[in-house]
């Protein structure tokens, strides 16, 4: 009971989360949006048992992916992310093609009701999987973090302040100070 309502308010809250981000204008909004929608979805994991695979979502896509996102997003031109999109075509175009993949979506879940799973089935292979990450490839996990810890300190020290030396200008243009030209009278 406990079990079923939770994955029905993860599944719920990272519904939510998607449909909201698909129309945030904000992208630092959206991209909050799309971390709460990644943590919902392995909040999902862990009620249906997936302890594994929900470590996984947080480490990779919610740590990983999101710091991505974020300095990628420090370092885009404020007027680029700006820029209202005003083309009326793209919208209804965007609009149908997302019609599509939910209708494409729909055949392929209906499709998968009613397969039938062998029997051969083994839950072994998540056990052997957790084995090998966390057994044989610890290091390589510890350094995934060190590097997502680098781009968290990229991220902020390129939206951090910038000291730009200040041009001089004259007659409106760029260029030297009027006592650095040369042949000056």
């Amino acid at each position: 009971m406990i079990l079923t309502a939770a994955a029905y308010f993860f599944g719920g809250l990272a519904a939510l989360a998607t449909l909201l981000m698909i129309f945030q204008r904000d992208p630092v909004k959206a991209a909050m949006l799309m971390l709460a929608a990644l943590l919902s979805t392995a909040g999902l994991y862990l009620a249906f048992s997936a302890q594994l695979l929900a470590a996984l979502q947080i480490i990779l896509y919610a740590g990983a992916i999101m710091t991505l996102f974020i300095v990628a997003l420090t370092v885009t031109p404020a007027a680029w992310r700006d820029k209202p999109s005003k083309a009326r075509f793209r919208k209804v175009l965007g609009l149908a093609a997302a019609a599509v993949i939910l209708a494409e979506l729909l055949k392929v879940s209906t499709g998968l009701k009613t397969m039938v799973f062998s029997p051969e089935f083994s839950e072994t292979g998540t056990l052997d999987l957790a084995r090998d990450l966390f057994g044989r490839f610890a290091f390589q996990f510890e350094l995934l973090s060190l590097v997502i810890l680098a781009s968290i300190v990229a991220a902020v020290a390129l939206a951090g302040p910038q000291n730009k030396p200040a041009l001089q200008t004259t007659g409106g243009q760029p260029g030297p100070a009027p006592a650095e030209k040369k042949g000056a009278p």
